[in-house]
């Protein structure tokens, strides 16, 4: 943990503006839904870490999201997320999943460290 917050506290000096985004809800889990998500435009995703109560499953517009996850900058972008509470968090890309056979996203974990 001690390295992610040192990473965390890196990428928010690098960042002198963190990168606004929305993060909705999202009601069910498993392949079945999450593959109806994508057609729908959306990538699932968690948003977990030390600043949050509690871990959410959310959803993101893809289009929002690839230009950041394609950018060689990934790790450092910053994300003001503002979460299905109401809270706005800063935030980083833990880590995103791809089909590699597709190239198709499939998932991102974002991670919330104190700040």
């Amino acid at each position: 943990p001690a390295i992610v917050n040192n990473f965390f506290e890196e990428a928010l000096c690098i960042m002198s503006e963190a990168v606004q985004i929305v993060l909705e809800n999202r009601e069910g889990s498993g392949s079945a839904y999450c593959g109806r998500l994508r057609k729908e435009g959306f990538l699932p995703a968690v948003v977990y870490g030390p600043a949050l109560e509690q871990t959410y499953s959310v959803k993101v517009e893809t289009k929002t999201m690839l230009p950041y996850l394609m950018s060689d900058d990934v790790k450092k972008t910053v994300f003001a997320a503002k979460l299905p509470n109401g809270e706005v968090k800063n935030c980083v890309i833990k880590s995103a999943t791809k089909n590699y056979a597709t190239d198709r996203l499939l998932h991102i974990d974002f991670y919330c460290a104190n700040e």
